[in-house]
């Protein structure tokens, strides 16, 4: 079960998350802890301290939480980082790459900071020099 689906079984299904494994409710100790730490920051940090088993700690989360809201708190969704994005591909050949690399004495990754920095103009160079050969 991924993260927020787990979080909103805590708060709004307590049967289901009764039959929830105790390994499955460990996995997913250091993020119901961390979202926990912004309201509570001493119980967290109490937890990450004596070495308690990450299941019961959840199942604390859950039964202390759960006396206080009927549904999952603003406070348990915050911003998380986004995927990367995939590297653009290139219009020129590998080879032609390293051809250039080799004529202008430069390293892969001088070529990469040049795309990463010029962007368009510096993929128009290299369109060129592929061109030429």
């Amino acid at each position: 079960m991924d993260l927020f689906p787990f979080i909103d079984t805590m708060f709004a299904k307590p049967a289901e998350f009764d039959k929830i494994r105790m390994y499955e409710r460990g996995k997913h100790f250091f993020m119901i802890n961390r979202f926990s730490a912004i309201k509570y920051p001493v119980q967290a940090s109490y937890f990450n301290h004596i070495k308690i088993h990450p299941g019961q700690a959840v199942t604390f989360w859950k039964d202390n939480l759960g006396k206080m809201y009927n549904r999952t708190p603003k406070w348990m969704y915050v911003k998380t980082k986004k995927a990367r994005e995939e590297k653009k591909k290139l219009a020129v050949s590998e080879e032609t790459l390293k051809r250039y690399c080799e004529v202008h004495k430069i390293s892969r990754r001088d070529l990469e900071e040049g795309l990463m920095f010029l962007g368009e103009r510096f993929e128009k160079e290299l369109k060129e020099f592929e061109a030429l050969l």
